[in-house]
């Protein structure tokens, strides 16, 4: 397995570095970095857990600087939040939001519109 297909959104990514990629019969996990024609940078994280056919997921798009524009996640339950475990951090890390459950593809859409609207 290798880096997903990102010819989609050629107009806005500059670069993709693989971070780290381990696969074992039990899971797959993925770690890349995305850089935008915009200087921003979207980190991902996907860990493919088979046995449950569950994806855990970061998506984490930040400014050159590395303050944070948003995260995607569904790594802690919110009590509090009806899509829980699905969340997004908007600007800060206690900025926590509802979310849909988010895929890579959705992920770099929004990014798309956002970075077409600057």
């Amino acid at each position: 397995m290798a880096l997903p297909d990102l010819a989609a959104f050629n107009e806005i990514i500059t670069e993709s570095i693989l971070i780290k990629e381990l696969l074992t019969p039990r899971i797959h996990i993925l770690k890349y970095k995305l850089e935008f024609c915009d200087a921003s940078i979207l980190h991902v994280k996907e860990i493919i857990v088979f046995e449950e056919n569950k994806i855990d997921y970061a998506y984490q798009w930040q400014e050159a600087d590395t303050s944070l524009i948003v995260r995607w996640d569904n790594a802690h339950d919110y009590p509090n939040l009806s899509t829980s475990p699905f969340h997004q951090h908007v600007g800060t890390e206690v900025n926590v939001q509802p979310s849909e459950p988010m895929t890579l593809e959705k992920v770099l859409t929004y990014i798309m519109l956002q970075i077409n609207v600057k």
